[in-house]
């Protein structure tokens, strides 16, 4: 056994978490030699203490987990043999619930299935006035009729009160108004149509330089230079100064309007599809093999010419549209007076002359603005005519809808009655 030295009790205390060790006298071999073989003894004395207190704690732990181990044990063979026993009584209470033969829950299931067949075939009995079945029938007749008088009266023209007979007296009376509305409109068109089929054929071209066009255009030009005392002659077969045969027609003014200095415009037909480019270089050509002043090239439509304006005009060249369609030249007329402006205000050096030359060019503008407008007006005023004819299919496709719409139901509801 090992020897110990006693400690006295005021050697050792504690204060405020500190031990405090005042007189130690310790005798045991291995703590002695432990503390002498450490190179410093002080710290080798509070390594033991250190390793001591762990170790006692320790083997207390093991202690309590030992203990708590085997209260665990105890507590879970305690609960196995109550889960035995519960399960046990619970199958003992199911055998004589659901015996197939004398089980509570069977005989009560059993009873009960003879009570429900018996009111289910008293309830729906085919035969029996007062079965559901019969009355179901009952209901089911008279709300047939009920919805077969409510869509009768849905569909039907004749009186006054029905939906249909409501929408088509209001589809009746809003037709009549918009097409006595439009067909004034309607009229006007007709005329003009009439006017174009007369027309067009001679506006279409039968050669490559579009003679038939050339003559057309002569027709009008040399009516507007009647009218101011000007010469307009017909030079498209005719070579000019620079040898060619570009510009078609050329008119040279009055020479009262010019103080006695000939000056002249050319024209240059055109009925087929161009650029803005071409269109000015042809132009370009036509004034220097004429000797013109100004020059116009004159289109058969709007979608040939390579502007979206009847008339337009850039320095001495302009474009311009002879309406072919209503053979409207109001547009080619604005373009003669502009090329006689630019006639006279070329002459206007070699003598004096009384015409305000810029009033005169903003008067031009004035007119191409009304031409313009003029112009997008009558485009509006297709469109509609388009749009109405349109509308007039759409209405006479949706009456053929109703018609056999209504049809369908007469013929749904003669079955019904049958």
């Amino acid at each position: 056994m090992i020897a110990t030295s006693p400690i006295e009790p005021e050697a050792v205390t504690v204060v405020d978490g500190t031990l405090y060790v005042h007189e130690l006298t310790e005798t045991d071999p291995g703590v002695v030699r432990f503390v002498c073989e450490a190179d410093d003894p002080e710290e080798g004395t509070r390594m033991c203490l250190r390793v001591g207190a762990l170790a006692l704690s320790a083997v207390n732990a093991t202690v309590d987990a030992h203990i708590v181990e085997k209260r665990f044990d105890a507590m879970s063979a305690q609960f196995d043999e109550s889960v035995e026993q519960a399960v046990s009584q619970i199958a003992e209470t199911a055998a004589g619930l659901l015996d197939a033969e004398d089980g509570s829950l069977t005989a009560a299931l059993g009873a009960h299935r003879d009570e429900l067949e018996a009111l289910l075939g008293t309830t729906f009995d085919p035969d029996s006035k007062r079965s559901v079945i019969a009355l179901l029938e009952n209901v089911l007749a008279e709300a047939r009729e009920q919805q077969v008088a409510a869509v009768r009266k849905l569909v039907s023209v004749d009186d006054e009160e029905a939906p249909l007979a409501q929408l088509q007296r209001g589809v009746v009376r809003e037709l009549s108004e918009r097409l006595g509305e439009v067909r004034k409109d309607v009229q006007d068109l007709s005329e003009r149509i009439a006017v174009q089929d007369a027309v067009a054929p001679v506006l279409e071209l039968t050669t490559g330089k579009g003679f038939t066009f050339e003559e057309v255009l002569h027709a009008v030009v040399g009516r507007v230079a009647a009218a101011h005392g000007d010469v307009a002659d017909r030079v498209g077969t005719e070579r000019g100064a620079a040898g060619t045969q570009k510009g078609d027609e050329v008119v040279t003014l009055c020479l009262d309007d010019t103080h006695g200095v000939e000056g002249c415009f050319v024209l240059e037909a055109k009925n087929q599809k161009l650029n803005m480019r071409k269109t000015l270089a042809e132009l370009d050509d036509a004034l220097e093999n004429r000797d013109a002043l100004a020059a116009i090239a004159v289109f058969t439509t709007q979608e040939q010419a390579p502007t979206s304006v009847p008339f337009h005009h850039s320095g001495n060249r302009a474009i311009v549209v002879l309406d072919a369609d209503g053979h409207d030249d109001a547009a080619l007329r604005l373009a003669y007076m502009w090329a006689r402006w630019i006639v006279r205000r070329e002459c206007a050096g070699a003598g004096a002359d009384d015409v305000d030359l810029e009033r005169v060019a903003a008067l031009i503008e004035d007119a191409r603005r009304a031409i313009d407008r003029s112009s997008a007006i009558k485009r509006f005023h297709t469109n509609a005519k388009k749009s109405i004819d349109q509308a007039s299919e759409q209405l006479g496709s949706l009456t053929s809808e109703v018609q056999d719409a209504l049809d369908a139901v007469a013929d749904e509801l003669a079955e019904a009655d049958d």
